[in-house]
């Protein structure tokens, strides 16, 4: 039988891509997302491994029903991919409590119920992988990024304890780091800054938004997460974290070494903000 593996945030970007790509390697892959209509794309692909799941990371119930559909689909589910997610943008000031509270709801709170209603089969057949989506922002939070950031800093810490407790439990515990790919995302992060190019940062959130929407356009595609992730799962001894592009390791070794106010001015002058002045907008 083939492993089954469940995809979450699959309609899209990296989570298609990764069930894609699993499916193509042997897996079974249950890729899920909040509307069947979503997982159009996916239909005749992988192989014919591929079984489209409606599925809200947000709804508990809606991930027990999506989880008894797997069951009963025959055998005990072996990977989760927990991928869905939203990028919220903008002045940490401005952003409004509701959008915060949209950020942490599906990329901390969603990963922790599917996680949680996932566990016990994975424990009581003592195997399976756990793979979370994090990113290069889950240690390095550039401006305007920090709603998105501090959501990828939790899932950095949920991994680590997650990965120490279930270790007697056989299971093991990636988390992948994409920095910029090449997927919808950078354009829905784009929309995103757009909201506050009137407020008390319009001049700064105009020079960063400059700098970030050459990023995803000009980055690898997201078939580099894919490929960790299908690492991750069939690694004897999986790397509990895999960062990707690997070129982003230079960002976070200056992270790790550098002194913080020698890594700000890097950071402002990589995405042009040293040239902003207080009291220069018009």
């Amino acid at each position: 039988m083939y492993q089954s593996v469940l995809v979450t945030g699959a309609s899209s970007g990296i989570g298609e891509a990764t069930a894609i790509h699993l499916a193509h390697k042997g897996f079974r892959v249950f890729a899920a997302a909040r509307s069947l209509d979503k997982l159009k794309t996916l239909s005749g692909l992988g192989a014919g491994r591929i079984t489209p799941l409606e599925m809200d990371v947000t709804d508990e119930a809606s991930i027990a029903s999506a989880l008894a559909e797997i069951s009963d689909s025959g055998g005990a589910l072996y990977g989760l991919v927990n991928n869905a997610g939203v990028g919220v943008m903008g002045p940490v000031e401005e952003v409004p409590p509701a959008d915060w509270r949209r950020q942490y709801e599906t990329n901390v709170f969603g990963l922790v119920n599917v996680t949680r209603a996932a566990l016990p089969q994975m424990r009581a057949t003592g195997r399976g992988r756990i793979i979370n989506i994090g990113s290069v922002s889950g240690r390095i939070a550039v401006p305007f990024q920090g709603v998105y950031a501090s959501s990828k800093h939790a899932v950095e810490g949920l991994s680590d304890a997650l990965r120490r407790e279930l270790a007697p439990h056989g299971v093991k515990v990636s988390l992948i780091r994409p920095g910029f790919i090449n997927t919808p995302f950078g354009a829905q992060e784009q929309d995103e800054l757009e909201r506050y190019t009137g407020g008390a940062y319009a001049e700064q959130i105009k020079i960063f938004k400059a700098w970030h929407a050459k990023g995803h356009p000009n980055a690898a595609g997201p078939i580099v997460v894919a490929e960790a992730v299908h690492q991750a799962l069939t690694a004897r001894r999986p790397h509990s974290r895999y960062t990707v592009p690997t070129k982003m390791l230079g960002f976070l070794a200056l992270r790790n070494l550098a002194p913080s106010a020698l890594t700000d001015r890097i950071f402002a002058r990589v995405t042009g903000l040293d040239k902003f002045k207080k009291g220069s907008a018009p």
